[in-house]
Parts: C-alpha cells; structure tokens; sequence
C-alpha cells in the first residue's frame, strides 16, 4: 500500500478537497481543531468520511463515525470499534502505523489501496487521513476520507471487513 505526505499526488479530487479544508482551517503548521469541522461545509464529502478518535497510552484509535458511501462499500459499520480490533485481507495491518504517523508528525498522510470484492475482482480506492485537536496542543482526532472514485456497491457485492472476536 503506498503513502504519500505530498497533496498534490493525489488523484482523488475528494481528498483534495478534504486537504484544501483542512489547510484553511489550521495550515501546514497548526493542526484545526475539531470545533472548525462543519458537516455543512463539508456536506458533499459526508459520504465518504470517518472521525476517529485518539487513545494516547497506549496508543488506540476508535472510530467514532463512519460515512454511508464507506459503509455501502465495506459492507460494515466500524462505528465505535477500535482499529486494532479490525482484520483487513493483508497479513501486515499498516493502518495502526499509518494513523500514529500522522499522530506523531501532525500531518495529513496520504495513500492508495486495493481490496478485494466478494464478487471477485478488486476494488481501489485512495485515501487521506488528517489530525485534529480538541482545545488543546495534541491530536485527538482523526478525519480521514477514502474515495472509490463513483463505484456503486451494495453490502452484498464488497468483502465487508471482519472484526476479531472478544
């Protein structure tokens, strides 16, 4: 899965969107905080878009709301389940590494990925994932986005993501 630190490699004009908001609201060197994140002026991107939350010690991330796009792809709500209790097809998870690298440098990171369809064939998609304060200096929240670039899918056509039995 290849990452990126760079906007403007992305092909993907929702995260674009998603990084051009989030560089008015804080800027290269200040992270927003939670409070500038307006559904309404982001309502086109609503579809596609996760917040998440930050658990500093140990380091956790529990997804706190998940957009309907990115539940009609993945065939599962992740809404209150921590990241480390979700399973992805690859044996090497790196979206723990991918969240605390944004976690630690206070910036947005960037990536593409492909993922099976339980139809057959795959599906890719792009993603961004940006940092959030909430009144204070550290990052306790996380927007990220992912774009299927306009495919249609029902629960029944994507491979839903797992979650490890408790």
């Amino acid at each position: 899965m290849p990452v990126w630190t760079d906007a403007a490699r992305c092909k993907s004009s929702l995260v674009q969107q998603l990084n051009q908001w989030w560089c008015r609201k804080g800027g290269p060197s200040r992270v927003p905080d939670r409070s500038t994140l307006d559904p309404l002026e982001l309502k086109a991107l609503l579809p596609n878009i996760l917040i998440a939350e930050v658990e500093h010690d140990p380091f956790r991330v529990r997804y706190r709301l998940q957009g309907t796009k990115v539940t009609e792809i993945t065939g599962l709500d992740i809404t209150g389940h921590y990241l480390d209790e979700l399973l992805s097809a690859e044996p090497d998870q790196p979206w723990q590494k991918h969240y605390l690298t944004v976690y630690r440098s206070g910036m947005p990171l960037f990536g593409s990925t492909t993922v099976p369809r339980s139809a057959g064939g795959m599906v890719d998609y792009e993603f961004g994932i940006f940092p959030l304060r909430r009144g204070g200096d550290l990052v306790e929240q996380f927007v990220a986005l992912e774009d299927y670039f306009g495919l249609v899918g029902t629960i029944d056509q994507i491979e839903p993501w797992r979650v490890k039995s408790r």
